[in-house]
């Protein structure tokens, strides 16, 4: 009788505990050492390795649940799904590669991340796919070191953009600068830095991010981006110049590289009306002006947009300055069809009369 009122006991103190654990979470995996970085290698007598980050500790090494879709042979998918306590989740997600390393550093394994995950007992956790047969329980596993700093830039750059998108530019450039601290070639980091400072006029700072965006284009793997940095390249070129009185010997340069970057948005997007509209105006503005190649942009903006007063107007200077006046007259009337009040319209008309 003593010892089932003891065993009832036990059991009652094992369901308390369990009911306040509930809410409880487990400390985060510690890693003892401080630095996390480290050298790995694909063989034992290589001599140069690469840099990598470590991400955490194998915990446990099984099969995969769907091992018998995959294989003729169930045996051949042993070891095929592995599980990993991370030191911490951020920064990593389906899909990701990461590698498995011994205690002497080399690679004995790459995991496919399949799911990443918060549990009660072990914190963040991991479990991928791949071939384990060379793993041990214990074994660390590491991200490369550019992956892990791209990961910190990529989510920096993220929270940039919930600042700037709630009106708080200030905490915006701080993340993004973050961003960049991570990852210095990071060209989102950039552009969404350059975009802040042109928004607010900062010119020279706009077009220095746009420039490094501009270097490492080829990471920019949305469309729309590259054509935003193109098209951002193409304005801040354009106000260096007729906005803001750029030396005379650098004018010369910076139309032909407001006319290159230019060219290349329209490659992603002919039918551009702010980038055509600026071409034009480098025809038309430069000192070797060409107003064959300003007159047909500034058509095709028309084309596009039938309310661009901006277009009518640069039409009626463009035939002002040939001295046709009815042409002249006939876009400054078409500008004022659709903005009455347009200063620059009704002078041209008033001058042709």
């Amino acid at each position: 009788m003593g010892i089932r009122v003891f065993c009832f006991h036990i059991i009652i103190a094992c369901l308390c505990v369990a009911g306040s654990a509930e809410h409880v979470f487990a400390v985060n995996l510690h890693f003892e050492g401080g630095n996390r970085k480290t050298q790995v290698f694909y063989s034992e007598g290589s001599s140069k390795g690469w840099s990598a980050v470590m991400m955490g500790k194998v915990i446990s090494i099984g099969s995969r649940e769907d091992a018998h879709k995959k294989e003729l042979f169930r045996v051949a998918q042993d070891r095929s799904k592995i599980t990993v306590r991370l030191y911490k989740r951020e920064g990593i997600k389906e899909g990701d590669e990461l590698f498995v390393v011994n205690k002497r550093n080399l690679v004995v394994g790459r995991i496919n991340v399949k799911v990443v995950f918060q549990s009660y007992s072990f914190g963040p956790m991991l479990v991928g796919y791949g071939n384990y047969k060379a793993v041990n329980i214990g074994d660390n596993v590491v991200r490369r070191a550019e992956e892990e700093y791209s990961q910190y830039a990529f989510i920096y750059t993220a929270r940039g953009r919930y600042f700037e998108q709630n009106g708080d530019p200030g905490r915006a450039i701080e993340h993004y600068k973050k961003a960049i601290q991570h990852d210095r070639g990071n060209p989102e980091a950039h552009l969404a830095l350059g975009l802040v400072y042109l928004k607010d006029n900062m010119i020279p700072y706009a077009f220095k991010e746009f420039s490094e965006a501009y270097q490492r284009i080829n990471r920019l793997y949305d469309r729309e981006d590259k054509y935003t940095l193109l098209k951002s390249l193409v304005e801040t070129r354009y106000r260096q110049v007729y906005e803001y009185s750029a030396p005379s010997t650098l004018r010369k340069r910076y139309i032909d590289d407001g006319i290159r970057y230019a060219g290349e948005a329209l490659e992603l997007y002919p039918d551009s009306r702010e980038v055509n509209l600026y071409l034009g105006m480098f025809y038309y503005k430069n000192p070797d002006a060409d107003d064959v190649k300003a007159k047909n942009q500034f058509l095709k903006v028309i084309e596009l947009d039938a309310m661009n007063t901006d277009a009518y107007v640069a039409l009626a200077e463009l035939y002002r300055k040939h001295n046709n006046s009815v042409k002249a007259r006939f876009y400054a009337e078409k500008a004022l069809k659709v903005d009455p009040y347009h200063q620059r319209a009704r002078q041209i008309i008033n001058l042709t009369d």
